[in-house]
């Protein structure tokens, strides 16, 4: 899984692709919050909005790139891809990731390969900014005998440039 990663890697940056990010989102809050694992979570997301890919017409995703820490030092840097839903002022944003996940001194999840659903609320407070909470759910999809998965949620503060 590891050399699958690193090559990707690789083909990304020998091609000629060009990765802007338009916006990015701080977020911090508890980490497996139902379980007896629960801990703090800080992360950072990058949101790709000039790679937009229109789906008939009616709704737009984008690419996203991120990363988290936990508390007891687990991790998950992932990509995918994500919508917003709504007005400026106040709309949804729901994503799904895939990615490598470190369990460091916290929750064993299975296996290396993870992926993470999300839905979070924004309201706007400004052309560039805006503050939301969110919620995602981690797990291995069953690719492991051991899928205990984990439920999280935090605030975010999301930048537009």
């Amino acid at each position: 899984m590891k050399k699958c990663l690193l090559s990707l890697i690789i083909f990304i940056l020998s091609s000629n692709i060009t990765v802007i990010a338009n916006s990015y989102s701080i977020f911090g809050g508890t980490y497996d919050y139902d379980d007896d694992n629960t801990t703090n979570l800080f992360g950072l997301n990058y949101h790709i909005s000039n790679n937009k890919i229109d789906l008939i017409d009616i709704f737009t995703i984008n690419p996203l790139i991120g990363v988290f820490i936990t508390a007891d030092s687990a991790s998950m840097f992932y990509s995918g891809f994500e919508t917003n839903i709504g007005a400026d002022s106040i709309y949804l944003n729901l994503s799904s990731s895939a990615g490598i996940y470190n369990n460091g001194d916290g929750k064993d999840l299975g296996n290396d390969l993870q992926f993470k659903s999300e839905v979070n609320i924004f309201y706007s407070i400004s052309k560039e900014s805006s503050f939301g909470i969110g919620s995602h759910h981690i797990s291995n999809a069953g690719l492991a005998k051991v899928n205990p998965g984990t439920n999280n949620y935090y605030l975010i503060y999301n930048r537009n440039f």
